[in-house]
């Protein structure tokens, strides 16, 4: 059985509903022509708003033959003048609404047309984002195996310590991007608290396995900017590297707590708090020593804040304090 096209039904119906309206008004009203003449630039309307430019056109003029063909005088020369009146009016308000439906779908195809290509192009910058964070991950991964390579040729025991350094905090950022999905990176905000958690287990793996520390965490629940979600990843993996290097000499057991939460004091800041009850800061002697504290410092700057270690109950604690954008 053939199969009728939706075009071909779409301008039979417009023709039937105007023949429909025709007859309609012959029989109900015969005497009144101007009220044939509202109905039929009523179906010109529905056609045109339902069906589209093209059928409301055939409409229009099957629905114009008709009605100077009812209407007395000899075809559109209408006797009458209120009756040439209403023809001419109905299929000047049938035309609008033709003009109408026709700009409003080139708009709506206009439109959808820029979507499309909003939607390819996204897809597009997504692919890319993935790619630079395979490159990146390689290049951070070429760094470290170049490091090594250095270090092993390395004459004197400060090179050996300082190549070493290079090398542990090219591994931290490399591990603050891998944690970064892409979907996080499109969003331009990281949830905070998967984030750090998923940092503090990598840390808990690499620099706590097997030694009898326990590493705690309470973390609220928040969505920071990408760039603020880099360096509190840094200055973390930062601390806590500081503190699995002294704070616990010879294998000895403790408790390392990670704390997160808005500002006590200022809405639109957050405190960081890494605490351990190891054996207590001291002031590092010698710039190479000094480098990490140099560092942890420069981080909190960049994030517009400040940091301080203190030493109270047994405790050494550093706590971040910095400002968050559009945070209330």
């Amino acid at each position: 059985m053939p199969v009728i096209k939706r075009p071909l039904l779409l301008f039979a119906g417009a023709i039937a509903l105007v023949t429909a309206v025709t007859l309609g008004g012959l029989h109900l009203a015969p005497d009144r022509p101007w009220l044939l003449c509202i109905f039929m630039a009523l179906a010109f309307t529905v056609i045109a708003g339902g069906a589209g430019r093209g059928p409301a056109l055939a409409g229009i003029a099957i629905g114009a033959l008709e009605l100077a063909f009812v209407l007395p005088g000899d075809g559109f020369a209408v006797t009458d003048p209120d009756d040439a009146l209403g023809l001419i009016a109905t299929i000047t308000l049938g035309l609008i609404a033709a003009w109408y439906v026709g700009r409003r779908n080139r708009q709506r195809d206009a439109l959808a047309a820029d979507l499309a290509a909003a939607h390819h192009a996204q897809e597009r910058t997504a692919a890319l984002l993935r790619e630079l964070s395979h490159r990146l991950a390689n290049d951070l991964a070429m760094l470290v195996s170049s490091t090594s390579l250095m270090r092993q040729s390395a004459a004197t025991p400060e090179a050996i310590a300082a190549l070493d350094s290079v090398a542990s905090r090219i591994v931290v950022l490399s591990r603050v991007y891998q944690r970064l999905r892409i979907e996080e990176a499109e969003r331009e905000t990281v949830e905070i608290g998967a984030f750090l958690g998923n940092l503090c287990d990598d840390m808990r793996q690499s620099r706590f396995n097997l030694r009898p520390i326990a590493l705690h965490l309470e973390i609220d629940e928040c969505r920071l900017p990408l760039s603020q979600a880099v360096i509190l990843g840094l200055i973390t993996n930062e601390l806590l590297t500081n503190i699995a290097k002294h704070a616990y000499p010879d294998d000895r057991p403790g408790t390392v707590g990670v704390r997160l939460r808005p500002h006590p004091f200022r809405p639109d800041a957050m405190q960081l708090s890494v605490a351990d009850d190891g054996v207590g800061y001291a002031p590092p002697d010698g710039d190479g020593a000094r480098m990490g504290q140099r560092l942890i410092a420069a981080l909190a700057s960049q994030l517009g804040g400040d940091i301080a270690i203190t030493r109270r109950e047994g405790q050494t604690i550093a706590t971040l304090h910095f400002p968050v954008a559009g945070m209330r």
